[in-house]
């Protein structure tokens, strides 16, 4: 605007003394440029607005911005795309279970993301989903994952050693004393995972990322679907999207065999940090209710990721919240999430 201004002046100077004064008198002149400079003013609030109302009025339980359950919302998707069960669109975004998620959150000042994803019915919600947060000891789940996959390919086996080289100690928080090290400075495959799920051991998880290699961690879960969450960089990048697509792998065994989804499956339920997510429902009595998860926390950062059986289905949810040891808040939408899946 201001140079449409600025080329109209230089228009102006360059008529003859006296023309535009002769065409237009001033006082005319003048009200018209106040008329088109108020028109200006107006349009340019108006694409303001128009370009700031979707950004402040974004619901964040709606879909999520990338990936499966992005495409799972569209409207030439159903929600086979990520569950591999045929069900409608509107039972695949649930109402329900997204206030009851809001509801939870409400009582916590801190901000946290929500992903959660039923495998039985496809209902999903979620909340901030695509933020990106410190993935904390969360990114072992993906080292566990390319292991098992290993394994099952006929690529590893359980028995095979991989080396606690000092770099790999030098991570130890003070797990690794439980870890059966050899004198070698070895740990077999299997004593590794262990260590590494149920003890969220450092030393191990280090060991076996190397021994496998972070760029292929990253491949396999890009072929999985998750669009975020990476192993290799220091920044150890993670989503509650990207960690409960990945859970869901775990869980239904995509890409490995019974033997192997069964392997991670005890693993998880014998996962030691049961404060966030099992914590809420260890009163339960419900038949076959069963919890398996893996925590991740750091200074400002608690993450937790779980699936969760009963009688009345398996689903699995994922939540990456702020604050120390936040499990009050993990707690709750635990609980919101599971009342809501179990009313059916």
């Amino acid at each position: 605007m201001r140079a449409a201004l600025r080329a109209d002046s230089m228009r102006g100077e360059a008529a003859p003394p006296g023309q535009l004064h002769a065409a237009f008198p001033w006082p005319v002149a003048f009200f018209a440029a106040v008329c088109l400079l108020l028109v200006a003013v107006v349009y340019l609030c108006a694409s303001l607005a128009r370009a700031i109302a979707p950004a402040a009025g974004a619901d964040p339980s709606a879909p999520f911005e990338h990936g499966p359950l992005a495409r799972a919302a569209a409207a030439e998707h159903s929600v086979s795309d990520i569950t591999g069960v045929e069900v409608p669109l509107e039972v695949a975004s649930d109402a329900a279970l997204a206030d009851a998620i809001l509801g939870a959150l409400a009582r916590h000042p801190e901000r946290a993301s929500v992903a959660v994803v039923n495998l039985d019915d496809g209902r999903w919600a979620a909340y901030d989903a695509d933020r990106v947060q410190y993935a904390a000891s969360t990114f072992k789940l993906a080292v566990l994952y390319e292991v098992e996959r290993r394994v099952s390919a006929g690529e590893l086996t359980y028995d095979d050693r991989v080396l606690l080289d000092e770099e790999a100690v030098g991570e130890d928080l003070g797990t690794l004393e439980r870890v059966p090290v050899a004198e070698d400075g070895t740990v077999s495959v299997g004593e590794a995972l262990d260590a590494m799920v149920t003890l969220s051991d450092n030393a191990t998880a280090v060991a076996l990322l190397r021994h496998v290699g972070p760029s292929a961690v990253d491949e396999t879960l890009r072929a999985i679907g998750l669009t975020t969450m990476s192993v290799n960089t220091k920044e150890l990048p993670a989503t509650a999207a990207d960690l409960a697509l990945l859970m869901r792998a775990i869980v239904t065994g995509e890409g490995v065999g019974d033997a192997q989804r069964e392997h991670m499956r005890d693993l998880l339920l014998g996962q030691t940090i049961r404060s966030g997510i099992p914590a809420a429902l260890v009163a339960e009595s419900r038949t076959g209710l069963a919890v398996g998860n893996k925590t991740g926390t750091w200074p400002d950062i608690t993450n937790d990721v779980a699936f969760v059986e009963s009688d009345a289905g398996t689903y699995v949810i994922a939540v990456t919240a702020e604050g120390d040891w936040n499990w009050a808040l993990v707690s709750d939408v635990s609980r919101a999430v599971y009342d809501t899946m179990t009313a059916r």
